[in-house]
């Protein structure tokens, strides 16, 4: 059977020339998104810098809403959500500059500058306004490489112009090349002030500045990112029309809210503009819901499960308020509960699982919801968190109902305020910044466990999700039926992505019968070819997997991850003709990634087109100078064609390089 491409390297003999594949690349959390969006979204900047979004979908962005609810607009801004992107310079300071350098693996160094910028009109700036100015806001971020005698090998230098994340945990950057957002391996860590290395970086193996940033990701981490139609994970210029997570995204598109009170008031028939029938006005509250929707607001981004799998014919963008997560998402969690009383409460990836286990969601019977205990709209002041979950808790929890078993007077003189959440929620680390960092089952004594009174209450509590194909777990909104089909189609994509990422013949021969139903009800569902072609390049039935490839390249033409997959395989059969083909027209859709300029050279190899072949291998080392690859297949093409001194320079590189520890650097 054909082993997984993305997790080998190979080695062929064309005209007694030895040559190394590239090795393929995933995101750190599953591979990169392979659905679709439109927009007819525009965004202008207003004189104070807000940008105001016209749109025939109805947003208006959050400046507009100011004029009526100036207090809550006011609140809001002081929020971690309001902000969670935005340019360099817009950015509110709270990294430490005056010592940005620190150390990776043996041989590596990463340090920040931010004292220039770039020119304008360049390929990373055209998410930036036109009248900016001749150079633009950025950092500067530096991989530096050392060889054991300490001469460096190389000193790479990217801009960085987009800051991502409210800094209440961290902060990372991102640029933007001609549409498509690559995140940087440097991340600030604010809660204890230090550089280091992105979440899910590897030390010893990761994707430098070439981290694709997906739809998925910018859907929750910005406010309303623009998708460009046609092709997955890229977005247009302007990228932005809500830059940071604004009112819309909680209360719906408010045109059509503005324009009921607009026709109040012009009519006459309202002492004031607010006091219409609140009934008939079309925006969204969510605290007026009773059901799922109610906590779907919250949900659509802070439920990332393990995989969350979108229906087909739907955008990462298309959730509204007042629709459920399942009516865009199948969302597969890590546990079918969540294991009550251990000293490892990040036994579940998020607040939501954690929450449901709890005997405060089971015991009201779901009436305990996000905004039970969160205010939408500013969180409580430094120093009085305390008090304001105190006063959360005994709304439930007050004298003459349920009330706290330890005695008063030790709460009050223990030093902890007579804090109910450090006591019942106490903070812990997470190795994941999408983890839940807060206990959120609130338990009565967090470190003895109460997993036999949960499970009483909750018998699939605490049952563990292998991340295998022998058990997956959807996610089960309450009170929301759950759609066969759906469940079948998603529970194929992710077992494929399972086989193909780890190997796994088993998953991959159950992926196929579950695509094949779901493609049998739906033939047009781009994500389940892809799944189904991926899955069957792990059983090694190519002709196969390319048919479903190729039918999938007749609906998105442009669709990279689908493209790079079929090359792969094309270059795995030995279809060597044809994969050049598929390279050269993946180049085309993205000619930035040096792993496409990598396996596109070795394909040239083969077919003993040096000359284009060693323009490509170069290419692939200006995009990431570490590859250690490019230069091992340099040094033997060189040699092959009798340039001594250029092969001798490109073998000292690769050896000086395979000696820093890291085996070279080699790409996913």
């Amino acid at each position: 059977m054909m082993s997984v491409p993305q997790n080998r390297i190979s080695l062929i003999a064309p005209a007694g020339l030895v040559l190394l594949v590239w090795l393929c690349a995933g995101c750190s959390r599953g591979p990169e998104s392979s659905s679709e969006a439109t927009s007819s979204s525009t965004a202008t900047t207003s004189a104070d810098g807000a940008e105001q979004v016209s749109s025939s979908s109805g947003w208006l962005g959050s400046t507009a809403c100011r004029e009526c609810h100036s207090q809550i607009f006011e609140r809001y801004t002081g929020h971690p959500m309001w902000h969670t992107l935005a340019k360099t310079d817009k950015a509110t300071a709270i990294e430490n500059f005056s010592q940005t350098s620190f150390s990776g693996p043996a041989g590596l160094e990463y340090r920040v500058e931010v004292n220039e910028g770039f020119p304008a009109g360049s390929p990373s700036t055209s998410s930036m306004p036109a009248d900016s100015g001749s150079r633009q806001p950025v950092q500067w971020h530096h991989e530096l490489r050392r060889a054991s005698d300490g001469s460096v090998l190389y000193d790479q230098r990217v801009p960085f112009e987009i800051a991502v994340g409210s800094g209440a945990h961290g902060r990372s950057w991102l640029r933007n090349v001609e549409g498509r957002l690559y995140q940087s391996p440097i991340t600030w860590y604010s809660e204890d002030g230090h550089w280091g290395l992105s979440p899910g970086y590897a030390p010893e193996f990761h994707d430098r500045f070439e981290r694709r940033v997906t739809h998925a990701c910018l859907s929750c981490h910005a406010g309303r990112a623009i998708p460009l139609a046609g092709e997955p994970d890229r977005f247009q210029d302007p990228l932005f029309a809500e830059e940071s997570i604004g009112c819309e995204r909680c209360h719906g598109p408010g045109e059509q809210h503005v324009q009921w009170h607009r026709n109040i008031a012009a009519a006459g028939s309202a002492a004031s503009v607010g006091s219409g029938n609140p009934a008939a006005d079309p925006i969204v509250n969510p605290g007026h819901f009773q059901d799922a929707r109610l906590d779907a607001v919250c949900n659509q981004c802070h439920l990332a499960g393990q995989r969350r799998v979108l229906k087909n014919g739907y955008s990462e963008f298309d959730f509204r308020p007042g629709m459920r997560v399942s009516d865009l998402w199948t969302v597969f969690v890590k546990t079918k509960g969540t294991t009550a009383g251990t000293e490892d409460p990040a036994g579940a990836v998020s607040h939501v699982e954690q929450m449901h286990a709890s005997r405060c969601y089971q015991q009201t019977s779901g009436g305990l919801n996000c905004i039970s205990c969160h205010d939408p709209h500013e969180v409580p002041a430094a120093g009085q968190e305390s008090a304001f979950y105190r006063a959360k808790c005994l709304e439930c929890h007050s004298a003459g109902r349920v009330e706290c078993s330890e005695l008063p007077e030790r709460r009050a003189n223990d030093g902890r305020g007579d804090s109910c959440i450090i006591c019942h929620m106490p903070a812990y680390p997470a190795a994941d910044v999408h983890s839940a960092q807060t206990d959120h089952r609130v338990l009565r004594r967090p470190l003895v466990s109460e997993a036999a009174a949960v499970m009483a209450t909750n018998p699939e509590a605490g049952q563990p999700l292998q991340r295998d194909e022998r058990s997956l777990v959807a996610w089960r909104e309450p009170g929301v039926p759950e759609e066969a089909g759906e469940l079948t189609r998603a529970s194929g994509i992710y077992l494929s992505e399972l086989a193909y990422f780890g190997g796994s013949n088993e998953a991959a021969a159950r992926a196929v019968v579950l695509l094949d139903e779901s493609l049998a009800r739906e033939a047009v569902d781009v994500e389940a070819l892809l799944a189904r072609g991926r899955a069957l390049i792990q059983l090694g039935r190519l002709p196969e997997a390319v048919k479903s490839l190729e039918a999938l390249l007749k609906l998105s033409p442009k669709h990279e991850t689908a493209l790079e997959v079929l090359a792969s395989a094309q270059h795995e059969s030995g279809r060597i003709r044809s994969a050049r083909t598929t390279y050269e027209k993946l180049l085309e859709v993205n000619p930035h990634r040096s792993r496409y300029h990598g396996r596109y050279a070795h394909v040239l190899g083969q077919l003993q087109d040096y000359s284009r072949g060693v323009q490509a291998a170069e290419k692939a080392l200006e995009l990431d100078p570490s590859l250690v690859q490019a230069h091992q297949w340099l040094q033997m093409t060189w040699e092959h064609r009798g340039m001594a001194d250029r092969a001798d320079y490109h073998r000292q590189m690769a050896e000086q390089m395979l000696g820093g520890g890291t085996a070279g650097r080699k790409q996913r």
